[in-house]
């Protein structure tokens, strides 16, 4: 069932941003303080007061095409969780959504277009829930890593699927400053250029040295995180080692096929294609787990991996973070198996963040990852001291980050 919120911080201006993005429909027929958007806000936790939809305020965004900035109307919901805005612009290229904040959580109703030349009314119901802090209520139902063999780096995509049993948004605890910690993400030692597929998750998270801390509500039902990164390597090995800060019930490890590459591991079993034998499909060297417990590091060792970059129509030919199109294959794969149909999640959370990037930044990058690998080959030759390594690292990563403002 599609979720009718986001959630996080910054998410009304960057839904705005994309929307405005969006192909415009046609403008004909158009009509001047004539429309209407009514709704009702539900509350959707079994054992929430009547009470908790009524005067809270309801802000309608209005963003006409080609806007710089977006337009804010407020009313207050009545004592059922009614609303209603009047004497709105029916110009089919004007998009409209409605927003309320309830617990320390913003939602947000769908994209409303007035569509039709006769269309003078447009319906926007939402639900709102109750907050809780218990982490019991979120389980990691199964974890993914998708890993692409691009010399002298490994492009790594990280797939969790998660899912909120309870009827209630889980806030988690108080970090310092805005924040609160709802989950903690691993990701492989010395990944760099971290970047997630939905623009609201990679505003929000705190990136750290080897965990990231996902701070978004988590609300209920099921939903997944996806990330990636850059990892090096020095060929043709790798040893792989994942820390999971949680528990979950199925680990995947995929590595896109090169030829004579192997992957080795005491905990892992070979595993079916999770692409099976579709045309054209990617092919993976495929692994898989059951039941691993908070706090075990998953280990596996690549070998055979190529000194240079692989031509195979299906293998990575630029960085990890223009891997967008071979990953997206991944992920579509997996949503039409049964071994992993919990990733079939509304597109709504889709977005690929790497294809915000501009173009002209694209070298620049490559660049900072090369100069970051160089370091390390340095470091780990003992030409540099951990003092002028950690610091010289720091600086790079820092210019990484600046190219993603």
């Amino acid at each position: 069932m599609k979720k009718n919120f986001l959630l996080g911080l910054g998410a009304l201006a960057l839904l705005a941003l994309m929307w405005l993005t969006l192909p415009t429909l046609r403008a004909d027929a158009q009509s001047s303080g004539q429309g209407t958007i009514t709704g009702t806000i539900t509350n959707a936790t079994k054992d929430a007061k009547p009470s908790s939809t009524a005067n809270l305020d309801v802000v309608l965004v209005t963003v006409p095409q080609g806007a710089t900035s977006m337009l804010t109307t407020t009313v207050k919901s009545d004592a059922n969780g009614k609303f209603v805005f009047s004497n709105l612009d029916t110009i089919s290229t004007t998009r409209y959504f409605v927003t309320t904040n309830y617990g320390e959580v913003d939602y947000f109703s769908d994209l409303l277009v007035f569509e039709s030349p006769l269309s003078t009314t447009l319906v926007a119901n939402f639900p709102i829930y109750e907050s809780t802090e218990d982490a019991s209520v979120v389980k990691v139902a199964q974890t993914h890593i998708v890993i692409g063999v691009q010399a002298p780096w490994l492009e790594i995509q990280q797939i969790i699927a998660l899912e909120n049993t309870s009827d209630r948004v889980y806030i988690g605890k108080p970090l310092a400053g805005p924040h609160r910690a709802t989950l903690t993400l691993p990701v492989l030692p010395k990944a760099i250029d971290v970047q997630f597929d939905d623009p609201n998750i990679g505003q929000t998270v705190l990136i750290g040295d080897t965990v990231l801390t996902y701070t978004l509500p988590i609300g209920p039902g099921r939903d997944q995180i996806v990330y990636q990164y850059a990892v090096p390597f020095t060929p043709p090995a790798y040893d792989f080692n994942l820390n999971l800060p949680f528990s979950t019930d199925k680990f995947g490890l995929y590595v896109l096929e090169v030829p004579d590459a192997k992957v080795e591991s005491q905990q892992l079993k070979p595993a079916p294609n999770p692409m099976g034998n579709a045309p054209g499909a990617p092919q993976f060297i495929s692994m898989a787990g059951e039941n691993l417990p908070a706090g075990t590091t998953v280990q596996a060792k690549l070998s055979n991996l190529p000194a240079t970059s692989s031509s195979a129509g299906t293998a990575p030919t630029t960085a990890a973070t223009d891997n967008t199109q071979t990953i997206g294959l991944v992920v579509l794969g997996f949503a039409l198996v049964a071994a992993v149909a919990l990733l079939a999640i509304p597109l709504v959370r889709r977005r690929q963040a790497a294809q915000m990037v501009a173009a002209e930044l694209k070298n620049e990058r490559l660049e900072l990852l090369q100069d970051i690998a160089d370091l390390d080959d340095e470091f780990e030759a003992g030409k540099l001291s951990e003092e002028d390594y950690k610091a010289e690292r720091a600086r790079l990563k820092a210019q990484l980050l600046e190219l993603e403002q």
